[in-house]
């Protein structure tokens, strides 16, 4: 077969998402001569099939020819796809920032060429995600979006688009940043963006920005719909991203299996994509922390620090080692961690101060720090006004409650715990609920309704036990005998006999058993007899029993 005709074959078959047929008429076309086109398409099924070596070879070679060929447009088509692949697979960004200077550097003199666009993207979302340089991700999507609509390419300006409403989500900008992600996506599900590629990165990205905000209702809908386009065209690396965030909604949702053995998949078929395959790790870790499997917890997470892509969950993974600490009652670390991770943070980059805002109120309280526990809960309820999804509410409350509770403000705490259960109900946010009952029973014991404490209680328990959350169920377990113990049991069917309620009298009046017996010409034992059948009837247990029949006596018109 020629070498024309395999190239032909190839095209078609990349075409048709043939990865592997793709890659088979490539590589019969080099063969008979090595071409950039024959190059380029090998780079391309190599990416697609995970096999970065070949993928980032194949590209580098096909760069050189076309610039030998000056055709500067496929040189820097070329050297944005590199880019992109070296970061994916690699995390080499210093390197990949060249390869996007080299494809701009090409296209000096045609600033009409869709490359530029991509271009913009590739680095946008490296500044997203590595820098953590917001001001600059916006400015590159913005500036993506404006030459994309200005040359005409609907694809091209798509992925900038969604890129930029991310940005938007991610510094608090929610209704205009979701409004840009909507009309992305819908351009990519209505057939508007022609590569089906790029219709599913958009919609990645929509993934993305709605695991940021925590909108666990959209980033079901939306990782359902990536993962069922490209398991059609046996995609496994599109499929894997949607598939790791999905499994965060399985978590928010109690569905811990499911999401275990989601994770442990992406895992296993993420091996050559140490990008997602860190995510995964990340995920895993925040499982078995809530699993209270702590050590376990502990090693993924070390495991992702040795991952050339940990750098990219940096900031996530320590708000995880802090809520990691805070469970294990070690407050001082988790206060520390959680400071670290906030002050690693940009601090536009708003919705990811959530978590360790959170783990500083609970460990500042625990140190007995209420002011600063309050300025983080004042900082969290001001993210939760700018970007009021369920679960950011739902955390903003929950921490004004837990401050309210350490001043003795219990009416006001109980307030807020019960706007902070309703809204993680409504979500089907089971461990989320569960913990704040056990943060409700505290308070409405302190308000003096002990067994309302105690239903809360042990919802939670049961809750609990039903997750599999071991820790969190031993520790409801505790707090559920402790009011057991201070519930008084329910008053005794019949009324006193006449001789308790003399005795009754008696006790009223300030006599002793002996006194009384003597009075009674009755034993002191039986005296004793007595009085236990009244403190039975009456409810009145442990050393403050006798006050108590004293009080009962006087309310209830017998002494």
């Amino acid at each position: 077969m020629s070498a024309a005709r395999s190239l032909e074959r190839g095209d078609r078959a990349l075409r048709e998402w043939s990865w592997h047929e793709a890659r088979a008429a490539f590589e019969e076309a080099l063969l008979d001569d090595e071409t950039p086109e024959a190059l380029e398409g090998l780079g391309t099924a190599a990416s697609w099939l995970d096999d970065a070596d070949t993928a980032i070879s194949a590209r580098e070679r096909a760069y050189r020819l076309y610039r030998g060929r000056d055709d500067a447009e496929a040189a820097a088509r070329v050297a944005v796809s590199l880019a992109d692949d070296l970061v994916t697979f690699r995390g080499e960004r210093a390197v990949a920032s060249g390869w996007l200077q080299r494809a701009r550097r090409r296209l000096e003199d045609r600033p009409d060429s869709p490359v530029l666009v991509w271009a913009d993207a590739v680095e946008a979302s490296m500044a997203m995600l590595y820098e953590r340089d917001l001001p600059r991700a916006l400015a590159l999507a913005e500036h993506g979006v404006a030459n994309g609509r200005r040359i005409g390419d609907v694809d091209a300006e798509m992925i900038a688009l969604s890129l930029l409403g991310l940005v938007m989500v991610s510094s608090g900008r929610l209704a205009e940043g979701v409004r840009v992600l909507d009309e992305a996506a819908a351009a990519a599900v209505s057939g508007e963006v022609r590569d089906p590629v790029v219709s599913a990165a958009v919609c990645c990205v929509f993934v993305t920005a709605s695991a940021r905000i925590r909108d666990f209702d959209r980033l079901a809908q939306w990782s359902r719909h990536v993962m069922q386009v490209s398991q059609e065209w046996t995609n496994r690396s599109m499929f894997t991203y949607p598939r790791i965030e999905h499994a965060a909604a399985l978590v928010w949702w109690g569905r811990w299996g499911e999401a275990e053995q989601e994770l442990a998949e992406a895992l296993t078929d993420m091996s050559a994509r140490p990008q997602l395959a860190a995510l995964a790790l990340l995920r895993l870790a925040d499982l078995r922390r809530r699993q209270g499997r702590y050590d376990e917890a502990r090693s993924l997470l070390d495991e992702l620090d040795e991952s050339p892509h940990g750098i990219a969950y940096g900031e996530r993974a320590e708000s995880v080692r802090a809520v990691l600490a805070l469970d294990s009652g070690d407050l001082v670390t988790a206060a520390e961690a959680a400071e670290r991770d906030l002050r690693a943070l940009p601090s536009d980059d708003i919705v990811e101060h959530v978590d360790g805002l959170g783990v500083l109120v609970r460990a500042r309280l625990g140190l007995g720090d209420r002011e600063e526990a309050q300025r983080a809960a004042d900082t969290l309820r001001s993210i939760a006004d700018a970007t009021p999804t369920a679960p950011i509410r739902a955390s903003a409350s929950l921490a004004a409650g837990l401050v309210a509770a350490a001043r003795g403000e219990h009416a006001a705490a109980r307030g807020w715990f019960e706007s902070a259960i309703a809204v993680y109900r409504a979500g089907g946010a089971t461990f989320e609920t569960a913990r704040a009952r056990i943060e409700l029973a505290r308070s409405v014991s302190a308000l003096g309704q002990p067994q309302r404490a105690l239903e809360e209680a042990r919802k939670a328990v049961t809750a609990f036990e039903e997750l599999g959350a071991r820790a969190d169920a031993a520790s409801a377990q505790t707090v559920a005998a402790d009011l057991e113990s201070s519930v008084r049991p329910a008053r005794r069917p019949g009324p006193l006999t006449a001789r308790e309620a003399e005795v009754l009298r008696m006790v009223a009046a300030g006599m002793t058993n002996d006194e009384i017996a003597a009075a009674l010409v009755l034993s002191v034992r039986t005296i004793e007899r007595h009085l236990s059948n009244i403190y039975a009837k009456i409810g009145a247990t442990g050393r403050a029993a006798r006050a108590a029949a004293a009080s009962y006596a006087h309310t209830h018109a017998i002494a």
